[in-house]
C-alpha cells in the first residue's frame, strides 16, 4: 500500500529549515573547534604532566638522597670505629632516625657481621649476624660496581615483607643494606608530589609499581613490564604513548631517574575523562543548544515574514478562476523570485484563460451537437454546444442542470442504458432515436467517450443526423446498380476493341517483318548493285582484250592468204599472248567477286552455322562494299588479324551487322560531309571474349537520340529514305543470335563507335527470329 505523505505548511518548512540551518552550522562550527582544541589540550596536559613527573622525581631524588647521604656517613663512621662498636652505632643509626628499620653490615665475602634493629627486635641480631647474603640481588647489585643500588619491593631480613632496599659499598668492599618501610617510601612520594592532580607511578626496571600517589592503592599489585609502555621506556623510545587501564584511555608521561634505577610514570586522561576537552565539549554543546534555542524563537517570525508574499500569491491563484480575481493586480514584494513568480503565473493564469475560452469557442463553433455529462451524477448534463441547441430545439439555460431523461430527449429507454455501456467500451451506436422539444423525432449515430478531469467522471457524447446518409446509401445502392451495369457495357466495348487492337498489333508485326526482309533484300541489292559495278571493270577488259585477239585473229589470217611473214607470226603470237594475260587476270578478278558476293549471299540468307576466322567475314564484308565506298570520299582502314579470333559462330548473322554498322555511319555520320574514314579494329578480351570496333569520325549521335537508336523505326532520316531498321536488326542480330552484346559510344561532332562483344562460341540457337525482328 502506498504510503501516504505527511503535507506540511510553508512556514514550518521554512521554520525547519532555518533551525536546521542553525543547528548544522554551530555543529559543523563546533565539530571544527573541538578537532582543533582538543588535540591541543591534550598536548598541553601531557606537556604538564611531563613538567610535574620531572619535579616530583627530582623531589624524590632529593629526599631519598638525603637518607642516602646519612647512610653513606653511617658507613663512614663504622669504617673509623672499632669492630665491637658497630653494633651499638648501627642501632642508633635505626633508633634515631624516622625511617631506618633495619641495618646490617655485609663483608666483601657476603656475610652479615654487623647489624642494627629496633628495640623490639633486638633479639633477631644474632639470627642476622653471619648469614650469608652473597646470592642476595640488592648485594650482587651493588657487589658488582654500582656504588648505590635501591630496590623498592626488598624482602626484609628480619620480618620477610616487602621493603624498600638501599645499598652502598665503601671503599673497602664492604656492603651496607638499609631497610625503609613502604610507607615511608609513599610518604615522600606524597610529599614530593604535593597538591598535583596527576596520578604518578613509581615503577622499577621490573616493572613492579613501589609507589603512586593514590595512597598506594597500586603499590605492588601491579606489573606493567610488558606493557607497551614500559617496552617503548626500556627501549628509550621518547613518542608520546598511550594506554588502557581500568576502561580509560591515558597519555604517559614518563622521567627516569638514573640514581634510584625507577621510572616516574605520569597519566594524563585522554578524551571525555580529560577535564579540559570534557568542559570544551560541554561549552561547544552549551553554545550549540543555546544557539538552537535562539533558531526556535526566531524561526517562526522569519518563516512567517517570508512566506507571507507566497501566501498572497497563492490567494490570488486561487481567485484568478473566480470572477472576484478578474482585474485584480498580481502581488508584488521584495523578492525578487517571488515577483518573477507573480509575472510567470499572471502570464500563465492569462494564457489559460485564452485556451479556455479557444476551447470554449470551439466548442461551441462545432458543426457536430455535443454535450458534456457528469457520469456519477446520472449523466447530469454540464454543457451543450450551440449545434446541441440548433438540432434538438432547446436552450442552453434550460437543460444545463438537468438529464436528458428529464428533458424527454431518449425516445427508447434502452438508449440511455446502451450509451453508458458504448461510452465504457469506447464504442459508437448505430440508430438511435432522439426526440426534439418540438416532438419531432431524428435518427442518429451516438458517440461516447470517458474522461476524467480534476477527479471528476466526465462523458462526452456528440451525435450524428443519419437520415441524410441513409439517403446517399441508397442513392449510392442505386448508382452501384447502374455502375455494375455500365462496367458490364463497357467491358463489352474494351473486348471488342481488344480484339481490333489485337488484330492491328499482329498486322504491325507482320508490316515490321516485311521491312526487316524489304531491309534485308534492300542491303543484298545494294550489295549486287555494287558487285555488278565491280564485276564491269574486269570483264569489259576482258570483252577488249578478246576483241584485240579477234581483230589479230583476222589480220592472221588475210596475211596467211596472201603470204606469212616471219615478223607477222610473231606478231599475232605477241598479240595473243597479251590479249590471253589480259583476259584471263579480268576473269580470275571477276571470279574472285563472283566467290565472295556468293559467300555473302550464302550467308545471309542460309543463317548457317560454321567456324570461321573473324578476318574472314569482315574482309568478304569489305570487298562487298567497297564499291559503295570507291563512289565515295570515305575510306575504310582494317585492323583485324589474319588469325586468332576464330568463332564458333553464325557468319551471316555477324557480317550483316557489320555491314549495316559501316552504312550507317556513310548515310548518317558523313551525311554532308566530304571526308571520313570508318576503322574496324578487333582483338580478344582478357576473358577470352572477341572485341569489334566499328567506329567513324564522322557527326557524332545527338544526347537524346544516344538511348533509342536501336529501337525500331528509329532514324533521323524518316521520309528521306530511311526505315530505322538497320541498328535494330544489327542489335537483334549481334545479341539474339551470336550471344553477345552492341553499345555505342558517341560524342557529337567527333564520330561514333560501336563495340560488338562476341563470345568465341555462340550459344545453340537458331537465328530465325533475326528475319522476324
Amino acid at each position: 500500500m502506498r504510503k501516504t505523505l505527511r503535507v506540511w505548511r510553508l512556514r514550518s518548512h521554512l521554520s525547519a529549515l532555518l533551525v536546521v540551518t542553525m543547528l548544522l552550522t554551530f555543529a559543523l562550527v563546533g565539530g571544527a573547534i573541538l578537532a582543533w582544541r582538543i588535540p591541543k589540550i591534550e598536548h598541553a596536559n601531557w606537556l604538564a604532566a611531563q613538567h610535574e613527573v620531572r619535579e616530583m622525581r627530582a623531589r624524590v631524588e632529593l629526599l631519598l638522597g638525603a637518607r642516602q647521604t646519612r647512610l653513606e656517613l653511617l658507613e663512614t663512621v663504622l669504617d673509623d670505629a672499632p669492630a665491637d662498636q658497630a653494633n651499638r652505632l648501627l642501632d642508633s643509626g635505626v633508633r634515631d632516625g624516622d625511617m631506618l628499620r633495619v641495618v646490617y653490615r655485609v663483608s666483601s665475602a657476603g656475610k652479615i657481621v654487623a647489624a642494627g634493629v629496633p628495640e623490639a627486635l633486638g633479639a633477631q641480631r644474632q639470627d642476622l649476624l653471619g648469614s650469608d647474603l652473597s646470592a642476595n640481588s640488592l648485594f650482587r647489585t651493588v657487589a658488582s660496581g654500582s656504588g648505590v643500588a635501591w630496590n623498592g619491593k626488598y624482602p626484609s631480613m628480619v620480618t620477610g615483607t616487602a621493603t624498600v632496599g638501599v645499598a652502598a659499598r665503601d671503599v673497602h668492599g664492604d656492603v651496607l643494606i638499609a631497610e625503609f618501610p613502604l610507607s615511608a617510601l609513599l610518604t615522600v612520594v606524597s610529599v614530593a608530589a604535593g597538591g598535583r592532580a596527576t596520578s604518578t607511578w613509581v615503577v622499577d626496571r621490573g616493572g613492579e609499581i613501589v609507589a603512586d600517589t593514590k595512597q598506594g592503592q597500586e603499590a605492588g599489585k601491579l606489573n606493567i613490564r610488558n606493557w607497551p609502555l614500559m617496552q617503548s621506556v626500556l627501549q628509550g623510545r621518547d613518542s608520546v604513548e598511550t594506554f588502557h587501564y581500568r576502561g580509560s584511555e591515558f597519555q604517559a608521561a614518563v622521567s627516569h631517574s638514573p640514581a634510584l634505577g625507577w621510572y616516574f610514570v605520569g597519566q594524563t586522561p585522554v578524551g571525555w575523562a580529560n577535564p579540559g576537552v570534557r568542559n570544551l565539549v560541554i561549552a561547544v554543546a552549551g553554545a550549540v543548544f543555546c544557539g538552537l534555542l535562539i533558531g526556535l524563537v526566531i524561526a517562526p517570525f522569519w518563516a512567517t515574514r517570508m512566506a507571507r508574499p507566497l501566501r498572497q500569491l497563492i490567494e490570488r491563484a486561487g481567485r484568478s478562476t473566480s470572477p472576484q480575481g478578474a482585474g485584480q493586480a498580481w502581488p508584488r514584494g521584495s523578492v525578487a523570485e517571488f515577483n518573477r513568480l507573480a509575472g510567470d503565473l499572471e502570464a500563465m493564469t492569462s494564457t489559460l484563460q485564452e485556451r479556455e475560452q479557444k476551447s470554449q469557442e470551439i466548442f461551441n463553433a462545432s458543426p457536430v451537437p455535443m454535450a458534456v455529462a457528469d457520469a456519477d451524477d446520472d449523466h447530469r448534463l454540464l454543457d451543450v454546444n450551440q449545434a446541441w441547441c440548433r438540432e434538438y430545439a432547446h436552450r442552453r439555460e434550460d437543460v444545463v442542470g438537468r438529464t436528458a431523461l428529464d428533458i424527454g430527449l431518449w425516445l427508447e429507454p434502452t438508449a440511455r442504458v446502451a450509451l453508458r455501456d458504448h461510452a465504457e467500451k469506447g464504442e459508437s451506436i448505430d440508430d438511435v432515436w432522439l426526440r426534439r422539444s418540438d416532438g419531432s423525432t431524428v435518427l442518429v449515430q451516438l458517440h461516447a467517450r470517458l474522461l476524467v478531469l480534476r477527479r471528476q467522471r466526465l462523458m462526452i457524447w456528440a451525435t450524428i443526423d443519419h437520415g441524410p446518409l441513409r439517403r446517399i446509401e441508397q442513392e449510392l445502392r442505386e448508382l452501384n446498380q447502374e455502375l455494375e451495369l455500365r462496367v458490364e457495357q463497357r467491358t463489352l466495348a474494351l473486348a471488342a476493341a481488344n480484339g481490333e487492337l489485337s488484330l492491328t498489333v499482329e498486322q504491325l508485326r507482320a508490316a515490321r517483318a516485311e521491312l526487316v526482309r524489304a531491309e534485308k533484300m534492300a542491303a543484298l541489292g545494294h550489295l549486287v548493285a555494287g558487285v555488278a559495278h565491280e564485276l564491269n571493270t574486269p570483264i569489259g577488259n576482258g570483252v577488249m582484250a578478246l576483241s584485240a585477239m579477234a581483230d589479230a585473229t583476222h589480220g592472221f589470217r588475210a596475211a596467211m592468204q596472201t603470204g606469212l611473214r616471219r615478223v607477222e607470226l610473231q606478231q599475232f603470237v605477241a598479240s595473243v599472248e597479251q590479249g590471253t594475260d589480259i583476259a584471263g587476270r579480268n576473269l580470275q578478278r571477276a571470279a574472285e567477286l563472283v566467290r565472295s558476293f556468293k559467300q555473302v549471299a550464302v550467308d545471309q540468307t542460309s543463317s548457317k552455322r560454321r567456324s570461321f576466322e573473324l578476318s574472314e567475314v569482315v574482309h568478304e564484308m569489305v570487298v562487298s562494299l567497297r564499291p559503295t565506298f570507291n563512289r565515295t570520299p570515305y575510306q575504310v582502314e582494317v585492323n583485324v588479324p589474319q588469325t586468332g579470333l576464330r568463332l564458333d559462330s553464325y557468319p551471316g548473322a555477324l557480317g550483316q551487322a557489320i555491314g549495316n554498322l559501316m552504312q550507317n555511319a556513310v548515310v548518317h555520320g558523313f551525311d554532308g560531309r566530304g571526308h571520313g574514314t570508318v576503322r574496324i579494329d578487333a582483338q580478344r578480351a582478357e576473358d577470352g571474349r572477341i572485341v569489334l570496333r566499328v567506329a567513324d569520325d564522322g557527326r557524332g549521335i545527338a544526347a537524346e537520340h544516344i538511348g533509342r537508336i536501336f529501337e525500331p523505326f528509329m532514324t533521323t532520316k524518316m521520309g528521306r529514305g530511311g526505315t530505322g531498321l538497320g541498328l535494330h536488326i544489327s542489335y537483334n542480330a549481334v545479341v539474339n543470335v551470336l550471344g553477345g552484346s552492341l553499345t555505342v559510344q558517341s560524342v557529337p561532332g567527333e564520330g561514333s563507335c560501336f563495340e560488338l562483344q562476341l563470345p568465341s562460341e555462340a550459344p545453340d540457337s537458331r537465328p530465325a527470329a533475326l528475319g522476324a525482328a
